[in-house]
C-alpha cells in the first residue's frame, strides 16, 4: 500500500465508487458511460488537490506522465485497430486512471497498465480455452483497468521499492 496512504483516501473512495459502477455497466453492456467517465475527471483532481495539500506535495508532473502513459497505450490501439480491439470509452477513462496512479509514480501507472492488460489477457485466454469466447468476441476492458488500477495501487509501491533496492531500476 502506498505510504500516503491516508491522504488518498478522498481518491480510493473515488474510485471504490465510481470504479465499480464502471466495471458492473461495462461488463453488462460493453459501454463506459461518459456521464461518469467525465465525473471522475475533477473528482480525481479535487482529490489529488487535497492530497497534495495533506502531505505538501505537488506531483502534478509524475501525475501527467502516468496520464500520457495510459493514454497512449490505449489511444495506440484504438487507432491503429480502427476501434476494433477496444471502443474509445476505455480510451477516455484511461487517463484519469493514469493520471490517479501517477501521482504516486510513473512506474505504479505503467506497472498498474501492464496489470490491466495481463488481467484482461488471462481472462480472455481462458474464456478462449472452455470455449466461452471466439477470436471475435468482445470483453469489456473497462473492468480489467479498473482491476489493474487497484493491484498497481496496492502492490505497486512495494514493488517499486523492491526493484529499487535490487538495483533492477
Amino acid at each position: 500500500m502506498h505510504k500516503d496512504f491516508l491522504a488518498l483516501l478522498p481518491l480510493l473512495a473515488i474510485w471504490a465508487t465510481l470504479g465499480t459502477l464502471l466495471a458492473a455497466i461495462d461488463m453488462r453492456t460493453h459501454r463506459l458511460p461518459n456521464l461518469i467517465v467525465f465525473s471522475a475527471y475533477p473528482c480525481v483532481l479535487i482529490s489529488l488537490w487535497i492530497a497534495g495539500l495533506s502531505m505538501g506535495q505537488w506531483r502534478w508532473g509524475q501525475a501527467l506522465i502516468g496520464a500520457g502513459i495510459w493514454l497512449a497505450a490505449l489511444g495506440v490501439v484504438w487507432f491503429v485497430t480502427a476501434g476494433k480491439a477496444m471502443g474509445f470509452g476505455d480510451v477516455k477513462l484511461a487517463p484519469v486512471l493514469g493520471l490517479s496512479l501517477g501521482w504516486c509514480g510513473w512506474e505504479i501507472a505503467t506497472f498498474g497498465l501492464f496489470c490491466a492488460w495481463f488481467l484482461g489477457g488471462i481472462v480472455a485466454g481462458g474464456l478462449l480455452l472452455i470455449g466461452r469466447a471466439r477470436r471475435s468476441s468482445a470483453i469489456a476492458f473497462g473492468p480489467f483497468l479498473i482491476a489493474g488500477f487497484w493491484v498497481a495501487l496496492i502492490l505497486g509501491p512495494g514493488l517499486v521499492r523492491w526493484a529499487t533496492t535490487a538495483n533492477l531500476v
